[in-house]
């Protein structure tokens, strides 16, 4: 093989190094909310949580109620324990309503963050935030999927007004 094609594919090597570098950089932090973009992804921190359910709870929102699950992970069955609990909610970005719990749950033996989906109920680690999601927020590091709302109450989670009291309590 002559110079110049040993460097035709040092050069394309190396614009295909530039190109994947380039896009694992691409990515940008979430401030001051419930959520932050992960750094780098494994194959650990990206797989689907869907677990088997541990208890089913309610939720009660205006004097309505929700019919909802918690999943068998660490976190859902911290937060099993603790219920009941009434909390304030607020709306944050448009996709989600979330309210500061008085302690941490612990993440231990959950992956490091999670892509929750529509009528998922989830935990935000870094600011002990439960959140109640109503839109899609892709992957963060520091979610944990802790349940499932039903998704028919889609409505009334996301009109609810800044600072809206909701009851959570065990079957």
């Amino acid at each position: 093989m002559s110079a110049c094609g040993r460097l035709a594919r040092t050069l394309v090597a190396l614009w295909a190094l530039a190109v994947i570098a380039a896009a694992c950089a691409s990515n940008t932090e979430r401030g001051g909310g419930a959520s932050s973009r992960p750094e780098s992804l494994s194959v650990t921190d990206i797989q689907t949580t869907q677990e088997s359910t541990v208890a089913t709870i309610h939720i009660v929102i205006a004097g309505q109620t929700i019919s909802a699950h918690l999943y068998d992970n660490p976190t859902a069955r911290e937060l099993a324990q603790r219920l009941p609990m009434t909390l304030t909610f607020r709306d944050f970005n448009r996709l989600e309503k979330i309210a500061s719990l008085p302690e941490p749950l612990t993440t231990q033996g959950v992956p490091a963050g999670d892509d929750p989906e529509v009528a998922d109920i989830g935990y935000y680690g870094p600011t002990q935030d439960l959140v109640l999601y109503y839109g899609d927020v892709g992957y963060w590091n520091g979610i944990v999927r802790v349940g499932q709302f039903d998704s028919n109450q889609l409505t009334l989670v996301q009109n609810q007004p800044d600072g809206f009291h909701v009851t959570i309590e065990n079957d």
